[in-house]
Formats: C-alpha cells, sequence, structure tokens
C-alpha cells in the first residue's frame, strides 16, 4: 500500500489538491452568487474567484505535489508560467460560465426545472417576485409517502449555474495538470 501511494503520490496529492482547489472555486462562486448575483457571479465574480484559487493552487501544487524547490529568477519563471497557464484556462472558464451560465440561462433554467421536476415535488411559497427568491420544501417520495422532505433556497437557475460550474471545473483540472506537468513544473533531466 505504501508503495502504491509513493508510485502514485504525484497523481493522488495533485487530485487532492484539485478536490480542494475545486471546492473553494464552487464556494466562492456561490458565495458571490449569494453576495451580489447570478449575473456577477458568472462574469466578474468568476474571474475574482479564480484569481484567489490560483494562488491557492500555486501554493499546494508547488509545496505538496510536485515539489518544486526553485529559488529566485527560476521561481518567478516558475511562477509566470504557472499564473500564464492558469489564466488561459480562467479564460475558457469564464467563456464556459459566460456561454453555459448566462446566454444559456433560460434553457439550463427549464432543463433543472424538468429535471427536478421528475425528482421531486416543490412548494414555493410567496407569489410573482418573492417566489422566485422565496425558500422551497421538497418532498421526495414514492409510492409508499415521502422518503425525504428538505427546505432549500436554491432556485433552478441557481443549480443550473452551479452545474455548469462544476462541468467547467472537470475541463479546468484536466487541463491544469497537464499544462503544470509538461510545462511548469516538468522536471529537469
Amino acid at each position: 500500500m505504501v508503495k502504491f501511494f509513493k508510485k502514485h503520490w504525484e497523481v493522488l496529492s495533485y487530485l487532492i489538491f484539485g478536490v480542494l482547489t475545486t471546492l473553494l472555486n464552487i464556494v466562492l462562486y456561490a458565495l458571490f452568487n449569494n453576495l451580489f448575483g447570478y449575473t456577477a457571479a458568472n462574469s466578474w465574480g468568476n474571474v475574482l474567484d479564480n484569481i484567489l484559487c490560483i494562488l491557492f493552487a500555486y501554493a499546494t501544487n508547488r509545496a505538496f505535489v510536485f515539489r518544486s524547490r526553485t529559488q529566485g529568477r527560476e521561481m518567478a519563471k516558475e511562477f509566470g508560467a504557472f499564473v500564464t497557464c492558469r489564466l488561459g484556462t480562467m479564460v475558457l472558464d469564464a467563456v464556459i460560465m459566460i456561454v453555459g451560465g448566462n446566454l444559456l440561462a433560460a434553457q439550463g433554467t427549464a432543463l433543472m426545472e424538468s429535471l427536478l421536476g421528475s425528482f421531486y415535488t416543490v412548494m414555493v411559497v410567496g407569489t410573482g417576485a418573492a417566489a422566485s427568491s422565496a425558500a422551497s420544501v421538497g418532498i421526495i417520495g414514492g409510492a409508499d409517502g415521502p422518503t425525504a422532505i428538505f427546505v432549500s433556497s436554491y432556485s433552478a437557475q441557481t443549480l443550473w449555474g452551479l452545474c455548469v460550474k462544476v462541468f467547467s471545473n472537470v475541463i479546468v483540472v484536466v487541463l491544469n495538470y497537464v499544462f503544470s506537468k509538461l510545462i511548469i513544473f516538468k522536471k529537469k533531466k
């Protein structure tokens, strides 16, 4: 078992810190969505959360994943390459969020409502604008009665945005690993 971890440390630790970076990215997205609104979270909020995640990812990748020991100019060069690659994937993430999260929001919201409608019944308290931001009570059930009852303040649009964010993060994590392995933290022979 120890041999397995030693042999695959780089990939396993990248996955661990990749998951932590992704969770940070999603938590920041949800926070910005709640604080500043859906459109802001998918535009400038997305850029800001990416910048914070780039800094977190560099620190963890350098120290724990690729165990880089560069100093001085070499470290500055490494950081520059890291930021450049991450800015590239940030642009990709921004495009996915603007297209998927904003431009396709109506279609995505309709899709989420149809998917959610087939899984559970939602009773929304309120009317008009109040209904769109009101808490909902979801009941998941079968023929023998409700299996679970929960309260949610998420709208179908917010759930769509989170789904787009998760999709984008999967693509970004894979590309970031490839860039880190082949360009940024490549082993010198």
